[in-house]
């Protein structure tokens, strides 16, 4: 058994605790879930304590490998790099859309405020580039599940979840995302609002 520790915060909204409890659930791993009011996430196993989102579940993938466990990255070398570029794209750029559509907009009340126009901008973009990267009735953006699966349809969730325009084949995309058992496990823990 895995001696792991996941460190959230106690408010749910960090798309980046989302992402590493995405990844454990897709391993299927066992592992004890704490809130801390520091840097999240953060991961213990055993002496190996880490943060940065990424780092986790580069960590965890290339720790608990296929067959005894499920992929979470592509196989592929190129799609693997593919992978990392969506989501380290999706960490670093549309920003005036993360602040108009925040997570807690995803995760427990919708915004009703029109979008600027850089969040317009942003959320064309978004679109676009999911357009591209998602052949028409693809299911997932390698052929098979990863982990830059949940972390594109966080944020296409941003825009679903807030009823703002999404061509439909992408908003299925993101909604099947959605229903996945590691996902659907995450949104267990968000506290409802009253």
């Amino acid at each position: 058994m895995a001696d792991l520790t996941l460190y959230a915060d106690s408010s749910w909204q960090s798309p980046w605790v989302f992402h590493v409890m995405v990844t454990l659930e897709e391993l299927k791993l066992r592992y004890k879930l704490e809130a801390l009011l520091g840097k999240v996430p953060c991961l213990a196993h055993g002496d190996v304590w880490l943060t940065e989102s990424s780092a986790i579940s580069e960590y965890l993938a290339e720790t608990f490998t296929p067959p005894q466990h499920p992929r979470i990255m592509p196989f592929a070398v190129e799609e693997r790099a593919r992978a990392r570029q969506v989501m380290s794209w999706l960490r670093t750029a549309l920003m005036a859309l993360r602040d108009e559509r925040p997570t807690s907009s995803v995760f427990q009340r919708p915004v009703a405020k029109a979008l600027s126009e850089k969040a317009r901008a942003d959320a064309a973009e978004l679109v676009r580039v999911s357009e591209q990267l998602l052949p028409p009735n693809a299911q997932f953006l390698f052929g098979t599940w990863s982990v830059a699966d949940a972390d594109l349809a966080l944020m296409l969730m941003r825009l679903v979840a807030n009823s703002d325009a999404v061509p439909q084949r992408i908003a299925d995309y993101a909604m099947a995302q959605w229903s996945r058992a590691s996902i659907r496990k995450f949104l267990a823990f968000i506290p409802t609002t009253q």
